[in-house]
């Protein structure tokens, strides 16, 4: 299974975005086969977040088709015996007809699968088999390059070993030392027991170990062995079962009490090839000893040469020197360097313009607590680092540099050291983060701070362009505001009004929402976009729960403000949501029949009477968590299928009453008398109702639309 790195994935997206648009298909998914489970996991699956779409091979149209290795069509699913409902119920997705191809490697083995579902106007045919087979292809090839992408991956992290060993090497000049630093850090890397350097004796040919992780006080000599046998052949060897090798010599095992399981030898050479000595690792602690770990102790091996060819090594840091002195002038942190005495050495380019600095203000030689106060601050942990050789960071460091400017960084102070490891000074480095803390805190006027972060980090822009998804929408509304503004002076109607927002938005963001909107003094929230979660419709709904008490403690503490009360509406569906606007002005919204039945549904709380108002499909996703009642069926204008709309009580950690549980089967059986349109049963189980709970709106609306035999659409 290839690692699921956004490079990869967006370059997915892009032809599934392309191939939907093709083949004129509601939404399309890749699989990819993972060989230990032997099932196919969905790698990208449009209209579907955060959630793996995982097929058994040989299960289902998609798993089937694999097995098979041929292009499957089925114009008809719900009488397929082959297609499997469940990932429909899990997805809240209806799939009507299926078109899925196999992907196949450069040796034609089965990878993965393409699947495209529910053919826009029409039946699936033999040539979108050809079509689709021909973006197979594409993605082949997208897999290939994601393989050699993770090979160059492994290589890196091998190179990046070696240069923490360079480093060590760089800064250390006793070459006993280093060259016990070297082997320690090759048994680490290798995940090896022990590990050890063996040199060759020019006068008598054998082999001595010069150190030997495990055999600290003992010396080992010899002249046979596999690590003679490298050093007579010049060639690396592997060895996982040594005891039977013919070269190897037991007799070392019997003089050191250990018992050797595994080798790796790899040759040490001079400047001239000729060889210098072997470096070896013993009992790979997990499996065996492979091509890989060659590698890595190869690249071991020539850091050892550099080590005993030290005075080239000498040669090969000053030249590193100079080279870094121009680094760090043209970086793009500002670097500041201050020796022991508390005076500044030297000061780069950047810093100087982060702060504002003139040339004639060189800092050079300057002592730190000379420095003005606005810059103190800048090396307040100076002093901690160079006398305990510590680290220290600061984050989100505010510094006023004029009247009108002020500039936002972090802070880092590194110890300099020198060869022996004694703290010699300070490296300060400074990280400008003023325009990202800017975004960041205008973001945060719209979307939750946790947000924030993801949409800032996100490589994947494609969710500023317009996307089809599933979320959930909130309306909320104020009862009778206008009369209030008419009732109460402007300042007081806005300085009350910013009391409620402050407190509406607080609630929003704590359940995960995002404001798209104020409308007057209604508010739009919506859960899941431009991240869907499996959660947004019961976010929505502890949102407004929420939003009752925060606004029943606003009125408690506002006592000599006018009372506020609010209806909300709730509704879950697919919407379309991106950059909406005009090329001057735009705004990233939602829209779609589900925005506009959370705002019939917000209406329609006036009329029955009632705080909130949810759709169908909302309920269905939280009645397991919340203790709803159906309040009425209704025909939404613009719709040709009527809606059951329902309220919530509240969650189900609290318990109903009896009277609570009576009212709700008695007003119950009214409804179902209702809709058959027995109205005097109906009158009867409401009048029953009415007793039970005397405030109760809709049972009051009920009895009197009983009364007049009638129905309401919104």
């Amino acid at each position: 299974m290839i690692i699921k790195n956004k490079k990869i994935l967006g370059e997915v997206n892009v032809i599934l975005d392309q191939i939907s648009k093709v083949m004129q298909v509601e939404r399309s998914t890749f699989y990819l086969l993972d060989k230990e489970t032997n099932v196919l996991e969905s790698i990208v699956t449009q209209g579907v977040h955060n959630i793996i779409i995982t097929v058994p091979v040989g299960k289902g149209i998609v798993g089937t088709m694999f097995q098979q290795k041929r292009p499957i069509i089925e114009n008809n699913t719900q009488k397929s015996t082959l297609f499997d409902n469940s990932y429909d119920e899990q997805l809240h997705f209806t799939t009507k007809s299926v078109l899925c191809v196999p992907i196949f490697n450069e040796k034609g083995k089965p990878i993965g699968a393409l699947q495209s579902l529910n053919k826009k106007g029409g039946l699936f045919t033999e040539k979108d088999i050809k079509t689709l087979n021909s973006f197979a292809t594409a993605i082949s090839l997208i897999i290939k390059n994601s393989e050699l992408y993770l090979a160059s991956e492994h290589i890196k992290n091998n190179f990046s070993t070696l240069l923490d060993v360079f480093k060590v090497v760089s800064s250390e000049l006793n070459l006993n030392k280093l060259i016990q630093v070297i082997m320690n850090k090759a048994a680490e890397i290798t995940k090896s027991d022990r590990s050890s350097l063996f040199l060759v004796d020019e006068e008598t040919g054998a082999l001595w170990t010069v150190f030997a992780k495990g055999l600290e006080n003992q010396i080992v000599r010899t002249k046979t062995g596999i690590v003679a046998e490298v050093a007579k052949n010049k060639k690396a060897l592997i060895v996982n079962d040594p005891y039977n090798h013919p070269h190897f010599n037991a007799s070392v095992d019997k003089q050191t009490k250990y018992r050797t399981k595994s080798i790796l030898s790899v040759p040490v050479f001079n400047s001239k090839n000729d060889v210098l000595g072997v470096i070896q690792v013993i009992n790979k602690l997990e499996n065996d000893f492979n091509s890989a770990d060659l590698d890595i102790l190869t690249g071991f091996a020539s850091q050892i040469r550099i080590a005993i060819e030290n005075a080239k090594l000498f040669d090969q840091i000053q030249g590193m020197k100079n080279h870094l002195n121009i680094l760090v002038q043209n970086l793009d942190n500002g670097i500041v360097t201050i020796d022991e005495s508390l005076k500044i050495n030297t000061v780069n380019d950047t810093f100087n313009k982060m702060f504002g600095l003139k040339k004639s203000q060189d800092l050079t030689n300057t002592h730190i607590d000379e420095l003005s106060n606005s810059l103190k601050p800048l090396f307040l942990f100076c002093k901690e680092t160079i006398a305990t050789g510590e680290k220290n960071y600061q984050e989100e460091l505010k510094i006023k540099i004029s009247s009108k400017t002020s500039v936002t960084i972090n802070v880092s102070v590194l110890p300099m050291q020198d060869a022996k490891g004694n703290v010699i000074g300070a490296i300060a480095v400074f990280n400008d983060i003023s325009k990202e803390k800017r975004i960041q805190s205008n973001l945060s006027r719209y979307i939750p701070q946790h947000l924030v972060k993801q949409v800032m980090n996100h490589d994947n822009l494609s969710l500023l362009k317009g996307t089809y998804s599933k979320c959930s929408i909130l309306f909320s509304d104020i009862r009778n505001f206008t009369t209030l503004t008419e009732e109460f002076g402007a300042i007081q109607i806005v300085e009350l009004l910013n009391k409620y927002f402050e407190a509406m938005i607080t609630s929003v963001h704590r359940y995960n929402g995002i404001l798209d909107k104020y409308i007057g003094d209604a508010i739009m929230t919506v859960f899941g976009v431009p991240y869907a979660n499996i959660s947004d419709a019961k976010n929505a709904v502890n949102c407004a729960l929420d939003m009752f008490a925060m606004l029943h403690n606003l009125n408690k503490n506002n006592s000599k403000s006018p009372t506020l009360n609010i209806g909300i509406g709730i509704s879950t569906g697919n919407v379309v949501s991106g950059n909406i606007g005009s090329e001057k002005r735009f705004e990233y919204t939602v829209i779609g029949d589900s925005v506009n039945l959370a705002a019939r549904l917000e209406s329609a709380t006036k009329v029955y009477n009632v705080n909130l108002l949810i759709c169908e499909e909302t309920y269905n996703e939280v009645k397991d968590d919340f203790h709803c009642r159906e309040i009425d069926t209704l025909l939404v204008k613009g719709k040709n299928i009527p809606v059951k709309v329902f309220t919530v009580l509240s969650d189900k950690t609290k318990q109903l009453t009896k009277e609570q549980h009576d009212f709700n089967a008695t007003y119950s059986e009214g409804l179902t008398h209702y809709k058959n349109e027995e109205f005097q049963k109906a009158i009867a189980c409401f009048q029953a109702a009415i007793q039970l709970i005397p405030t109760d709106g809709p049972t009051k609306v009920f009895i009197e639309r009983c009364s007049n035999n009638s129905k309401i659409s919104i």
